[in-house]
């Protein structure tokens, strides 16, 4: 890590290198860095506003982690001149021959809570990116079931010379969300959105034809899943509920061990 900034909350780790699992790897392979953010605050609250940026030279290779999940704290509303919501900026910049897997911990909405997360993100044509989203409408234990306010989340890619090439945009309703309490949506509560992307090189039709093929055969009672192709046929978006966070989180890694898999590079770790 050549170049490393930090202020009160955010911190993040120390290096890890993880082993391969047995499997054979290649030098390159071997380099992978690992690293845990870590938020050492309660969690967000009213008027919070949180920025993290990350570049990724030429050829570095970094799978990012959570240390914990992210709580967005009850912020009743209060006068007009008192935020009442808390918001979350990534910055993020991937060079050539890079990859950046980012598999976040979820973020929990606390009731009457409002979010606003933004997302850019630079991707060279040789980069290869996996980012995900893990969204829990509430401290589900508790019963607290679409009880915030709102929750905004728009994600950018974009290449080097700043041709935009995908927008996804999300706003969510709690308390006026009217299928919240639908079949679907109250059965499995747990949301979830990935994004991968390949090298140009590999994104042919056919390799993301199988590539979508073998994310879909991840589903399982406790998760429902379905990829669509990014409008620049770069890699899949993929949607996901699932009935638990643990469902989730499993279907993500596994997405992430194809792309893995397809690029012949080792496993993830059975540490994560």
């Amino acid at each position: 890590m050549r170049d490393r900034y930090m202020a009160y909350p955010l911190s993040v780790s120390p290096i890890f290198r993880l082993e391969d699992n047995g499997r054979s790897a290649s030098p390159a392979q071997q380099q992978r860095a690992y690293l845990y953010r870590m938020n050492t605050s309660p969690g967000l609250l009213a008027g919070d506003s949180l920025e993290m940026s990350i570049r990724l030279d030429a050829g570095s290779s970094l799978y990012l982690a959570d240390q914990a999940a992210t709580k967005v704290h009850t912020m009743p509303v209060a006068g007009i001149d008192k935020a009442t919501s808390a918001s979350v900026h990534y910055h993020i910049e991937v060079g050539e021959a890079a990859t950046l897997e980012f598999l976040p911990e979820p973020l929990i909405l606390f009731g009457e809570s409002a979010l606003k997360q933004t997302t850019e993100i630079t991707l060279y044509p040789t980069a290869a990116l996996c980012w995900g989203e893990i969204i829990l409408p509430g401290r589900l234990s508790r019963a607290e079931h679409y009880q915030f306010r709102e929750c905004f989340s728009r994600i950018q890619l974009s290449s080097p010379d700043g041709r935009i090439w995908f927008i996804e945009a999300m706003k969510l309703l709690g308390k006026e969300n009217r299928f919240a309490q639908s079949a679907l949506f109250a059965s499995a509560p747990v949301l979830g959105s990935l994004i991968l992307v390949l090298p140009e090189a590999r994104a042919r039709a056919n390799t993301l034809a199988a590539l979508s093929h073998r994310i879909e055969a991840l589903a399982t009672d406790s998760l429902s899943l379905a990829c669509t192709v990014l409008p620049d046929k770069r890699g899949l978006f993929v949607r996901a509920i699932a009935t638990t966070t643990r469902a989730m989180q499993a279907g993500f890694k596994g997405a992430v061990g194809e792309v893995r898999s397809l690029r012949n590079h080792a496993p993830l770790p059975y540490s994560l």
